[in-house]
């Protein structure tokens, strides 16, 4: 396998990280959410949000995510992360926030998730939030420094409860 590169997103990679974004969530989470979140994943409409957020722009209906990295392999983006400072009133506001970082299932311990994060919030402190039954992300945010710090909360809005946890490093 060839290496990956990790480079800043650009509004040209709207439909590529759309695609990581749907297909990793397919992948990895289908068992852990609701099915009605699963149904609702769509790769057009997160086209245009990753669009709109790569030109600096706060689509409708979704939050502003800061800034974002992609992973690509042979030309191929097959990953993306995104990060900014923290949106937690109780955390200091010098932190930095892992906002999203997905990988395709296919390029899992490639290294592509650790330079995403390094991107993303580099190596200082951070915070993140994690669904509470992702045991894979659990572990691999632990190997990278991060662990619960008692926060939680409920996501009601997908006909079931997630629930998440804050990691913090």
């Amino acid at each position: 396998m060839s290496d990956v590169h990790v480079r800043a997103a650009t509004p040209g990679d709207s439909r590529c990280i759309a695609h990581v974004h749907v297909q990793s969530w397919r992948e990895a989470r289908t068992a852990q959410v609701p099915g009605a979140l699963v149904e609702q994943l769509d790769v057009e409409l997160s086209e245009w949000r990753w669009a709109a957020r790569l030109r600096g722009e706060t689509p409708p209906g979704a939050e502003r995510l800061g800034d974002a990295w992609v992973a690509v392999v042979d030309d191929r983006v097959i990953g993306f992360a995104s990060g900014g400072p923290t949106r937690d009133a109780d955390r200091p506001r010098s932190e930095s926030e892992l906002y999203a970082l997905y990988v395709l299932a296919s390029h899992y311990g490639t290294g592509a998730g650790a330079a995403l994060l390094q991107a993303a919030v580099g190596t200082g402190a951070a915070s993140l939030w994690v669904l509470s039954d992702n045991e894979r992300a659990l572990a691999f945010y632990a190997k990278h420094g991060f662990a619960p710090d008692g926060a939680a909360r409920a996501d009601e809005r997908w006909g079931g409860s997630l629930t998440e946890l804050r990691l913090t490093r």
